[in-house]
């Protein structure tokens, strides 16, 4: 006698025995208890959930001797039939294998004649959605009004295939993906009925890798088991009879990535690599891990949201505490963009270790509030007095967060260009200040008024004095050239419209400041305009340019005046066609 093997052995007989599929079960034996069946159903849903196990209960329990009934008692001749598919009047067609509208039609002529022996007719279509156009089409009038004694049911995984015209006189059954808990327990039900020992992590390994099919669990199962023999299914054994990603690989690997370990993270996947772990397999099974370390450390008590038991919850919950916050989601971002080039990629390992190495190096990504509060807080230090508070943060005029020691210390306008005429000198940078330390002696002196008599590139330099300790206005303010000074408005100039709109929005900071230096109320006018715009005061960047500029034709000078470039010209007689410069 030939083995049969569990998915055949275990298949479902009664509703009562689908998994996972307790919503079918029941609006189906609902249906047969008030006479209610339709006489068309379209089942579907991934592979192995259930479909046509259950198409297969459903006729025995419209055909069966005792019934209708939700029950069918299995032993009956019409159930024993239908069980081995014997049954003339229950017809299975494989829609994949009969397409074309000749075999279509040639099934529904028996539609119109009773059932030879059974109460009803039942036609069970697979893989529905395979039938060509002109199939549908010769099935249409018989699925709208179809003779009394015929039912119709349909299964399918690709739903989205089907014609409207055919969903829409069809009862539809959504048949769910089973948790990997109930696949546990299911399959640690068929162990114990074939008297095999197990492991409980052994199975919810199996469970785990059958991604909710309970026909790719059983078939699993068979496959470890013809491994072991009458042994013991360990968690060690079956990972390594299906070359997958062992959860205590998963865990170390994401300790090494946290710890910055780059040395025993490569080892860790060459030796995963050397065990016959499928590298696929193992970044998308990590990917999966690195998600639920971003879900348990954005939310608290997350157990509902995650598929893991309570000692695998506490695993996860300790390598969130080693990590800093905001860096799941940068390493799930950066290993995600591993699994979909690496499907791809005729070396996976490669791309994997390199994809390892970098999350090893990966910094946590910061919100930009934090930033802007972190950036407001070294402003007030420098400035000497004590932390504005943004919105939001912390009361008492306390920063929301300590001041972190990257920052470096900013640094006043370097000097800018002033015309001959003018007595103010260039502005020396400002060192920074410590936190309870006053103000720099350049930043104190510019804040006394110097009156309207001053020249405009003297108040402007007092002016972006005021500005030393926001370097990001301050650093816009650097592309400024002052082109008029008149009628209590000064007017500044930028190279582009991008800069003098960004420098808009602090406008009325600005005009406080000129009026404070001026001493008198001050409108400051922002206009975009060429280089060649006669200017009173010439930008930094303006003067920056005009040096970088000066300096290179300096040096194509010095070269083309070189001895030993001239006396090259003159033995080879050619004549020197461009000067590159660094």
């Amino acid at each position: 006698m030939s083995y049969l093997v569990l998915a055949r052995k275990y298949r479902p007989q009664r509703f009562a025995d689908l998994v996972g599929q307790d919503h079918v079960a029941r609006t189906l034996t609902n249906a047969i208890l008030g006479n209610r069946v339709h006489h068309a159903f379209l089942f579907t849903g991934a592979r192995g959930v259930g479909k046509t196990s259950a198409a297969r209960i459903l006729a025995k329990a419209l055909c069966c001797e005792k019934g209708p009934t939700p029950e069918p008692c299995g032993v009956c001749e019409q159930c024993l039939e239908i069980a081995g598919g014997r049954s003339v009047d229950v017809v299975e067609i494989d829609a994949a294998s009969n397409t074309k509208v000749e075999e279509t039609k040639s099934v529904l002529e028996g539609v119109r004649y009773a059932p030879a022996r059974a109460r009803c007719k039942v036609y069970i279509i697979d893989e529905v959605h395979m039938l060509s156009s002109h199939s549908f089409n010769a099935l249409l009038k018989t699925l709208e009004e179809p003779p009394p004694h015929v039912v119709f049911v349909f299964a399918t995984t690709e739903v989205h295939k089907i014609p409207v015209t055919i969903l829409s006189r069809c009862q539809r059954f959504d048949f769910k993906l089973i948790s990997t808990a109930r696949l546990t327990e299911h399959l640690a039900g068929v162990l114990a009925k074939e008297k095999l020992g197990a492991d409980e992590e052994a199975v919810r390994v199996i469970a785990r890798q059958a991604t909710g099919s309970v026909r790719d669990g059983l078939s699993l199962l068979d496959q470890v088991i013809a491994y072991v023999g009458d042994g013991q299914l360990s968690r060690a054994v079956v990972a390594d009879v299906l070359g997958v990603a062992d959860r205590r690989l998963l865990v170390e690997l994401a300790g090494h990535i946290l710890a910055r370990d780059a040395g025993a993270t490569l080892r860790t996947l060459a030796r995963a690599a050397d065990g016959g772990v499928d590298l696929g397999q193992l970044s998308r099974v990590f990917l999966g891990f690195l998600r639920d370390l971003e879900i348990v450390s954005r939310v608290k008590d997350a157990e509902d949201l995650l598929d893991v038991t309570p000692d695998e919850l506490r695993e996860v919950e300790a390598l969130v505490a080693r990590g800093a916050p905001g860096v799941y989601s940068v390493l799930f971002e950066r290993w995600a963009r591993l699994v979909d080039e690496a499907s791809k990629s005729q070396t996976p390992r490669l791309l994997v270790e390199m994809a390892a190495v970098e999350l090893c190096a990966a910094e946590p990504l910061l919100p930009i509030g934090d930033l802007l509060d972190r950036l407001d807080e070294l402003e007030a230090r420098l400035a000497g007095a004590g932390p504005a508070p943004r919105a939001g943060g912390s009361a008492g005029g306390a920063p929301a967060r300590p001041s972190p020691s990257s920052f470096a210390a900013a640094a006043g306008p370097r000097a800018w260009a002033t015309p001959a005429s003018s007595s103010a000198g260039p502005v020396s940078p400002s060192p920074a200040a410590a936190p309870a330390s006053p103000p720099p002696p350049v930043a104190a002196a510019a804040r006394e008024p110097l009156g309207v008599g001053a020249s405009p590139a003297e108040i402007w330099l007092a002016v972006l004095a005021r500005f030393a300790t926001k370097p990001v206005l301050g650093s816009r303010l650097a592309y400024a050239s002052v082109t008029a000074f008149e009628n209590g408005a000064l007017t500044l100039a930028f190279p582009d419209k991008y800069t003098a709109d960004a420098v808009d929005k602090s406008q009325k900071e600005l005009e406080e400041a000129v009026s404070s230096v001026v001493g008198q109320p001050t409108k400051v006018v922002l206009v975009t305009a060429a280089a060649s715009v006669p200017t009173i005061l010439k930008s930094e960047a303006s003067v920056d340019r005009d040096a970088a500029a000066a300096d290179k034709k300096s040096r194509e000078v010095e070269a083309r005046q070189h001895p030993i470039i001239q006396k090259a010209q003159d033995v080879f007689g050619a004549s020197l066609k461009e000067v590159k410069t660094p």
